[in-house]
């Protein structure tokens, strides 16, 4: 394994890459510690933990009760932030001045200007910012994409995603606040499928239109349809946070459709289908595991802060998907 080291080529202890989790919720708990603990690369050093109770951990990861405690000890390594949306760009500007790398969870910020800023320091500090779009790291998603550059299906003309599940205000009191999450189900669920059609397909995205409900003053959406062309493919993307889960995506081309059942889940089996248009017969059938996403994501991240080769494809990419998510808010009609 090779060995990591920070900025100041400090190198790291057991050559692994220290992380720091900021923002213990159920989220980090359920699902990043445990990715973690599959990452050859990746310590879990210590926690930031505003209750100081959370779950149990090892008795050598320190907790600090604020981001600024952590930061008054002089940590080295990356922090993966995951606290709510509008903590975003504060707290990893916060870790970027510090000289800490940072895997920040999606959406990159509330706004794309608050985007740009973090693209701008990082790149200035020179350190790497990543963001967790961790559907990229999907074996679903990326048996998906080579199937279509093997020309499986031909030329793609239109893709549909629908991704549905059931948002509790209890657990997340602060998404249902615009001001704080910046959006509602199309800023949480809609930009997963937006970014997995970049993914797949490419850029230009240009918005065209799309419906959402009417939400209260300062509230957010619970449903949402938008439309848009992405590398001249024809999308359509159904998000509701108001129903029992399913997410699905399919792409439609001359000579064929793949579709990914179960395409935005990172536990169980996702199904990825080749369908026949004229007969609708299966022709090919591959049931993944998706279970590895997140510590995927995570490796990925440790082995370019490992190798030092800092770049701002992954953050830029991030903050267009912020951009267009503002773009289609700016051109959408109510229901």
């Amino acid at each position: 394994m090779k060995t990591c080291y920070n900025k100041d080529h400090m190198y790291f202890n057991n050559k692994k890459l220290p992380l720091v989790i900021c923002g213990l919720g159920h989220f980090a708990t359920r699902r990043i510690i445990p990715a973690i603990s599959m990452c050859q690369n990746v310590e879990l050093v210590a926690v930031v933990d505003r209750s100081m109770k959370g779950s149990r951990l090892a008795s050598n990861i320190q907790r600090f009760k604020s981001l600024e405690d952590l930061l008054d000890s002089r940590p080295t390594g990356a922090v993966y932030i995951t606290t709510p949306n509008y903590l975003h760009a504060r707290q990893t500007l916060q870790c970027l001045e510090a000289g800490l790398h940072v895997l920040c969870e999606k959406p990159m910020a509330t706004n794309s200007l608050d985007c740009q800023s973090m693209v701008r320091v990082a790149q200035n500090l020179k350190l790497y910012l990543g963001v967790g779009h961790m559907l990229r790291y999907s074996p679903a998603l990326q048996l998906s994409k080579s199937w279509l550059q093997n020309g499986m299906i031909g030329e793609p003309h239109t893709i549909c995603a629908f991704f549905h599940y059931d948002l509790s205000e209890e657990d997340r009191p602060w998404a249902f606040r615009r001001d704080l999450a910046g959006g509602g189900v199309l800023m949480d669920a809609g930009i997963h499928c937006i970014d997995s059609i970049r993914f797949l397909v490419g850029d230009p995205v240009i918005p065209l239109g799309g419906m959402i409900d009417q939400p209260l003053a300062g509230s957010v959406e619970r449903s949402a349809v938008c439309r848009f062309t992405a590398a001249g493919v024809v999308c359509f993307v159904q998000t509701c946070s108001q129903a029992s889960y399913l997410s699905r995506l399919s792409i439609s081309g001359k000579d064929g459709e793949i579709i990914i059942d179960n395409f935005a889940a990172c536990w169980g089996i996702a199904t990825v289908k080749l369908v026949d248009p004229q007969t609708n017969r299966v022709i090919k059938e591959e049931k993944i595991d998706v279970s590895t996403t997140y510590s995927e994501q995570i490796r990925h991240f440790a082995d370019i802060v490992c190798r030092s080769e800092f770049n701002s494809v992954a953050a830029l990419d991030a903050a267009e998907n912020v951009r267009i998510v503002e773009k289609l808010y700016s051109v959408i009609e109510y229901l």
